[in-house]
């Protein structure tokens, strides 16, 4: 599988989303991202799961994650996403993420 920097090009692409707009949801400049996603500098914990929350995934799901990303499909356009509608479809993100825990934990009881 891509390396993390790659996975996360993809993951921003897919949702339909600008680097600028990512920036702006982590409290970073655009270029930081830039290079993010080249691989010539690292988000920090707290940012790699502030991402991967607002794209549907925890930080283990995106660890193990051995094919390509399926993130969140937006329902708008994403031209038009504020700072603020970023924290909320993150916010949506952790409740899709405890879901599918939640799932998963009630059929391996069910089966176990």
């Amino acid at each position: 599988m891509a390396t993390i920097y790659k996975k996360l090009k993809m993951m921003r692409e897919k949702a339909g989303l600008r680097q600028g707009q990512i920036a702006d949801y982590l409290g970073v400049t655009q270029t930081f991202i830039s290079k993010v996603e080249t691989g010539e500098r690292n988000l920090t914990v707290d940012q790699l799961e502030s991402v991967v929350n607002l794209y549907g995934y925890s930080l283990a799901e995106f660890a193990d994650m051995v094919e390509e990303p399926h993130p969140i499909q937006f329902a708008f356009r994403a031209q038009d996403v504020s700072q603020e509608d970023l924290r909320i479809i993150a916010d949506i993100g952790k409740i899709v993420i405890n879901s599918r825990f939640m799932a998963k934990a009630l059929e391996e009881k069910h089966v176990g």
